[in-house]
């Protein structure tokens, strides 16, 4: 990198420090295909590739303060999105292990129906109902539920009150045993809901 280039490049990491927006835009567009290329390498997909690299600059945005060495940007926004990849392919397995256990208790329960029913319907209908909720609730559910963070992980990583991820995880659950009754998924639901 050119001494200017590497000169300038500082300088806007130093004022993204400060909370310089402007610098974080002129970070993201020095950046952002860079990642997507490398993330893309990994995951092969296009909308998720692009969702792990927003979320970088989030998490950057976020810790701006806690940069600490700008002449190791590239690698820590690098290493950032690495965590990402990380999270996205132990996130995509849990999904899998829930969704199996899932379609395998309903079909258990409904024996006589289960040449109807394959995995993927009933997969499907959990999904559809998880879908049904407001995107936040829906987020906090599922990194409860799904990722088993607890209350106060979840607080913090969304910059919320406990009490604001207790209510919002209670309702969700209310929501969803009613939802499952109505659908008959009670008792397979019952997995997503509580099983960690």
């Amino acid at each position: 990198m050119p001494d200017n280039q590497a000169n300038n490049e500082l300088e806007l990491i130093q004022k993204l420090k400060n909370g310089d927006s402007a610098a974080f835009d002129a970070l993201f567009t020095l950046y952002a295909s860079k990642l997507f290329n490398f993330v893309n390498k990994y995951l092969d997909l296009k909308e998720e590739a692009e969702e792990i690299v927003q979320d970088v600059f989030l998490n950057l945005w976020k810790h701006k303060k806690e940069i600490r060495s700008e002449k190791a940007f590239k690698s820590y926004l690098y290493q950032i999105a690495l965590n990402n990849i990380r999270n996205y392919f132990n996130k995509k397995l849990v999904q899998e292990k829930h969704k199996q256990l899932i379609a395998q208790n309903y079909l258990f329960e409904k024996e006589s129906d289960a040449n109807e029913l394959d995995y993927e319907s009933v997969i499907k209908k959990v999904d559809q109902l998880i879908d049904q909720l407001p995107p936040k609730r829906k987020e906090i559910f599922l990194l409860s539920r799904k990722e088993g963070l607890d209350i106060s992980e979840i607080a913090n990583y969304l910059n919320i009150s406990e009490a604001t991820v207790k209510n919002q995880i209670t309702s969700a659950v209310a929501f969803l045993k009613k939802a499952a009754q109505e659908s008959g998924l009670s008792n397979s639901l019952f997995l997503v809901l509580f099983y960690r």
